[in-house]
């Protein structure tokens, strides 16, 4: 088993190991308290929900199937931050940017996504037909979609922290 692994990891590019590191430092930077705009809070989900919408793409092609699979591990990520409320700590700025507390939760949502893409491919390199298989596809786009909607109720979450309270908000407080 170990030589098995260490084939797989040894056949590597270069370049994934690089992307890698680049996306552990960025988890990294948020899992302390830190200042972003409104523009930086965008593109870390908009970035990371590309890589992992056309990794399914890539891996099983444009079906039918996989694109809603995907979207719908998007909208259930989504749908699960409505109960754990990700970033915890946010508070918005008066020239539009965010305080966010530290949290580990970006870090793991990235490694997730990343893991996911290269367990993904790997097996596929390993064995080409999964990429056929209705049941593989469908689990691993709906996986895909999983983090990558978390990390977009993140930043709705965020932009909604930076709305201005209207009157019927802040008649009921």
């Amino acid at each position: 088993m170990s030589f098995f692994l260490y084939n797989v990891v040894t056949h590597t590019p270069i370049w994934v190991w690089g992307l890698l590191t680049m996306l552990v430092a960025l988890g990294l930077m948020q899992s302390r308290d830190h200042i972003v705009s409104r523009t930086r809070a965008l593109i870390q989900p908009i970035a990371l929900g590309a890589l992992s919408f056309f990794g399914a793409a890539s891996a099983f092609g444009w079906h039918a199937t996989v694109q809603p699979v995907w979207l719908a591990g998007l909208a259930l990520g989504f749908m699960l931050n409505q109960r754990l409320m990700l970033p915890r700590r946010v508070t918005a700025l008066p020239d539009g940017r965010f305080a966010i507390g530290g949290s580990w939760t970006p870090l793991v949502l990235i490694l997730a996504i990343f893991m996911l893409r290269y367990i993904g491919s790997a097996s596929m390199a390993i064995v080409p037909q999964l990429a056929e298989v209705p049941l593989f596809a469908a689990v691993a786009s709906a996986l895909y979609g999983l983090p990558s909607g978390l990390l977009a109720a993140r930043a709705h979450r965020l932009l909604q922290a930076g709305r201005p309270a209207t009157a019927l908000q802040t008649a009921g407080a």
